[in-house]
């Protein structure tokens, strides 16, 4: 018997820290934390039409960028919210098909540390393998898309 997805309906917005593998302090002794921004679209009509039941927009504005930590955002984004958004009964989580789930990745360095050029700005749809069992994702690879948002 197939179960349907309940959901929680709406568009998500937050900042999301993350780590590079640049982990050296610098002399005051910091490491840089970076932050992106997120958008996750719950159950939005245009998406919907597409198949896709969530699209979650992960945006960074300055250089290093996300490329090299997509897989680690989208695992930790996926753990912090798809339980309370997502679910087949009050008490079950549910498990949303990959299929239905878009991932993109946007670099938009003309709205952050370089204003005003697009030379480097970039909209990437990510496909990326998840382990059920790791509750990680992996192998991520990437396609252009068209710009969203932002």
């Amino acid at each position: 018997m197939k179960k349907e997805v309940v959901f929680h309906p709406g568009i998500y917005r937050f900042k999301w820290p993350y780590l590079t593998s640049h982990l050296v302090p610098n002399d005051a002794g910091d490491v840089t934390v970076y932050d992106c921004d997120v958008e996750m679209r719950v159950g939005q009509e245009e998406d919907l039409k597409e198949g896709k039941l969530v699209t979650i927009i992960i945006t960074s504005y300055s250089p290093p960028g996300i490329q090299n930590s997509i897989e680690h955002i989208a695992t930790k984004i996926r753990l912090a919210f798809f339980g309370d958004i997502f679910h087949e009964h009050h008490w079950e989580k549910a498990v949303v098909p990959e299929e239905q789930i878009r991932w993109i990745e946007q670099h938009l360095f003309s709205k952050g540390s370089k204003p005003g050029d697009t030379s480097c700005d970039q909209s990437l749809e990510v496909t990326m393998q998840w382990d059920a069992k790791k509750h990680s994702y992996s192998q991520p690879s990437w396609r252009n898309a068209q710009r969203i948002g932002g």
